[in-house]
C-alpha cells in the first residue's frame, strides 16, 4: 500500500502567492509571486480596455471610454495617465512596518527588497541610516518636546 500525497486545493490568487510563499518557507522575492487578487484585476481591466481600444480601432469616431474610470488607470496630479497598480493598501500599516531590507552597503532600487516595494527602510533593516529611511524630525522633536516638560511638581 503506497501513500498517495495529495497537494491542496489552490482557489485564487490570493491562495496561490500564499501556497508558493510557504512552500519556499518565506525566502522568496515579491517578484518571484504572482500578483495578488487586486493588482491581478487591475491589470486585467487595463488589458480589457487596450482590447476595447483596439477593437474600435478601425471605427471613423470611435466611442472610447475614459481609461481613468475604474479600468486600471489613474491621471496623476499634473492630469497624466498612469497605472493604478492595485485599488487597496497591500497590507495593513502594521504589517508594511515590518518588512525589512538585508542591504549592507547602500540601498540601490536594484537590490533594496523596500525600494523594489516602494516602501521606505525602517528600523529592522539591516543596513541603518541609508537615504531610503523615513525622515521624521517631526516625531523626534516631539518625542523630544514630551521629555522636556515631564516632571512630577
Amino acid at each position: 500500500m503506497s501513500a498517495v500525497r495529495q497537494e491542496p486545493k489552490i482557489v485564487g490568487a490570493n491562495s496561490l502567492r500564499y501556497h508558493m510563499f510557504c512552500a519556499k518557507k518565506g525566502q522568496i522575492e515579491s517578484g518571484q509571486l504572482p500578483p495578488c487578487k487586486d493588482s491581478l484585476m487591475q491589470h486585467t481591466l487595463r488589458a480589457n480596455y487596450q482590447a476595447a481600444i483596439w477593437r474600435r480601432s478601425l471605427e471613423n469616431l470611435p466611442d472610447v471610454p475614459a481609461p481613468s474610470a475604474g479600468r486600471g488607470w489613474e491621471l496623476d496630479d499634473g492630469g497624466s495617465l498612469k497605472i493604478r497598480w492595485m485599488a487597496v493598501l497591500p497590507a495593513p500599516d502594521v504589517v508594511l512596518n515590518l518588512i525589512s531590507c538585508t542591504c549592507r552597503r547602500t540601498c540601490r532600487p536594484s537590490d533594496c527588497s523596500c525600494i523594489l516595494n516602494g516602501l521606505k527602510c525602517t528600523v529592522l533593516c539591516k543596513l541603518q541610516g541609508c537615504s531610503n529611511m523615513v525622515q521624521d524630525d517631526a516625531i523626534v522633536a516631539q518625542d523630544a518636546n514630551d521629555s522636556d516638560g515631564d516632571s512630577d511638581d
